[in-house]
């Protein structure tokens, strides 16, 4: 299994949240955080700031009850949307559901609906957009042709902000702040990027780079600091992961490191740190000056805080800790028999998050913790049969489900603590999602707040 490489003639369609699916629980263990980077900011600046370091905050700590704060029942409801003004649902297009809908966070009760089905009248499939700015939720819409169009709608009252076709051989994402980053692959050789202000604008180019052919990827942004992250989710192998290939300057596109695309890279504070197929790990500055080299096994580099993790791959993997300003090596844990240790983070980790949970999906569930300034990692089992999929949730709690096939079972862990959570509540729902920072809860045409 590989981590995230970049063919240049395939393209891996970004996933909505990290699952093991299947023969994904049959081996590995799993690093699992949530989304953090990046504020959605375009001001310029010179260098990402330097995250807090994880002493700097007491560690959250999962409720010891999860109640339902309330419960509504939504006919036709399809994709939740994620909204920082409410939960916004998306209508059911294979149940011939045409309503958009936003219910208030507080008590579930409905701020409006609009009927969008003249807006949908020709797509087959809905999936949603994270991370959209204040005031807007968006989602794309595709026909059964696979042709993706990205509609953004006003939080206030449903109405259209804008649409923006993806057209043949261009891939589209949102940033957090509203800009539209567009990768034109029509030429052969090599691929153009370029970046519009908001949907509004998506023709206004506020400026366009041309890259190498191995930039030629489905991809999502992070905006953070004055810079600009392209990533990838991967769909190879038995666990998903996520690397980023390429940073540039927000305001102008200008590569951080000159003509550059990564296997996969990473920042730590001030620093860059990547390394290109099977070449070393190399750490630079903001300006894109070169630091260090250091010659490392195959894998790739976890940034959590001010610390460096480099996940080794092989037979048995292992976590090495770095230092970033000078790549030496600090500590190392072996994956002690473990096969396939494979961090899976969801979008963009940070100790502000959560914990660095690790999760060994079988023949038993174990968790743990693993401290990335010295490795130290103890491991509990759990009693519960093979993972299948995990979510991280409330205060670093991790949902994880187990089964086959449509039938599954439903638990929550605090990692590295023996037991389970909050069984009584999670029997009620098949499916959860993470938005906004609040736990949501479904089954059928019922929708909860789990608080």
């Amino acid at each position: 299994m590989k981590a995230v490489t970049h063919s240049p003639k395939a393209a891996a369609r970004p996933a909505s949240r990290w699952r093991l699916r299947g023969t994904a629980a049959l081996m590995g263990a799993v690093l699992l955080t949530t989304s953090c980077w990046g504020t959605g900011s375009e001001t310029p600046s010179s260098a990402p700031t330097i995250p807090s370091s994880p002493e700097s905050s007491p560690p959250p700590t999962p409720p010891a009850q999860l109640t339902t704060a309330w419960e509504v029942t939504v006919t036709g409801a399809g994709p939740l949307l994620e909204a920082h003004e409410g939960l916004v649902v998306a209508p059911d297009l294979t149940a011939g559901g045409s309503k958009l809908r936003m219910l208030n966070w507080a008590d579930g009760s409905e701020a409006w609906s609009v009927d969008v089905s003249s807006d949908l009248a020709d797509f087959e499939r809905l999936e949603k957009v994270p991370d959209t700015p204040p005031g807007q939720v968006a989602m794309w819409a595709e026909t059964s042709q696979q042709q993706r169009t990205l509609f953004v709608y006003s939080t206030t009252d449903g109405s259209l902000i804008g649409r923006f076709d993806e057209n043949p051989g261009h891939y589209l994402t949102m940033a957090a702040s509203g800009a539209i980053y567009e990768l034109d692959t029509s030429n052969e050789g090599s691929v153009r990027i370029s970046r519009a202000p908001s949907v509004k604008k998506a023709n206004t180019k506020q400026w366009s780079i041309d890259l190498p052919e191995e930039a030629r990827e489905w991809f999502w942004v992070r905006e953070h600091d004055g810079v600009t992250d392209f990533c990838v989710d991967g769909q190879a192998g038995p666990v998903n992961e996520y690397a980023c290939y390429l940073s540039v300057h927000t305001d102008d596109g200008s590569p951080v490191v000159k003509d550059e695309v990564w296997h996969s890279s990473t920042w730590v504070g001030n620093v860059l740190a990547g390394r290109k197929n099977d070449g070393p790990l190399k750490g630079f500055d903001q300006q894109g000056k070169e630091l260090w080299t250091v010659k490392v096994e195959d894998g790739y580099p976890l940034g959590w805080g001010d610390d460096l993790v480099y996940v080794t791959e092989g037979t048995h993997r292992s976590f090495v800790g770095l230092d970033p300003t000078t790549g030496k090596e600090l500590w190392r844990r072996d994956g002690d028999g473990d096969p396939w240790l494979t961090p899976v983070f969801d979008r963009t980790p940070s100790p502000q998050d959560g914990p660095l949970s690790v999760v060994v999906p079988s023949p038993s569930v174990r968790t743990g913790v693993l401290d990335p300034k010295t490795g130290q990692l103890d491991l509990v089992d759990h009693q519960i049969a093979e993972a299948r999929e995990v979510i991280p949730t409330l205060g670093g709690a991790l949902l994880i489900s187990t089964g086959t096939g449509d039938v599954s079972s439903w638990f929550a862990v605090d990692p590295g603590k023996p037991g389970t959570l909050w069984s009584d509540v999670l029997k009620n729902y098949d499916t959860y999602s993470m938005l906004d920072g609040r736990l949501v809860a479904s089954k059928g045409d019922r929708i909860a707040l789990l608080a």
